[in-house]
């Protein structure tokens, strides 16, 4: 019996669980551009944003032990496998800046205005949510083209490659 980072119900679980990666964390990264831009917002979008930026970061980490199981039958695939590390840290660093944010600024009364720190977080929160969209998208993309692109290169539309 295989590991569940290994294989799920027969499919390797790393092109499983990478979905839940990168649905999550580009959802939270606009949820936190909404709730930085929008202060009126966070009390509604706040904690959503928060658990969903969590869980991409907790899914981010499952992905890269997962890719690490399935490289162990498939190889590595470069540069998939450098961006595939990088990936969970960025996520847990943007997780960590929209709960910082989040804690903070749902409790200055949205008639005040924001102390310069606190807009310095909200800057350093979209960049943060820039950020871990572009690691997100390099990251499956690199991991999309190590899996088709021989294929698309090798074949043209109606054709079956062969087995």
């Amino acid at each position: 019996m295989s590991s569940p980072l290994d294989t799920i119900f027969g499919l390797p679980s790393h092109v499983l669980i990478v979905h839940a990666t990168v649905v999550l964390l580009p959802v939270a990264a606009i949820g936190a551009i909404v709730i930085v831009l929008r202060r009126s917002l966070i009390h509604r979008l706040g904690w959503v944003t928060v658990v969903a930026a969590g869980l991409g970061a907790a899914a981010a980490w499952v992905s890269r032990f997962s890719g690490a199981e399935l490289a162990s039958r498939v190889g590595n695939p470069q540069p998939h496998v450098d961006y595939g590390h990088a990936l969970p840290q960025h996520a847990t660093v943007f997780f960590v800046l929209v709960l910082a944010y989040w804690l903070i600024a749902r409790g200055v009364p949205g008639n005040r205005s924001r102390p310069w720190w606190l807009v310095a977080l909200g800057v350093l929160v979209i960049l943060g949510a820039i950020g871990v969209v572009w690691s997100t998208v390099i990251t499956g993309h690199s991991g999309a083209e190590a899996t088709w692109g021989a294929i698309i290169e090798n074949t043209r539309p109606g054709q079956i490659p062969p087995q």
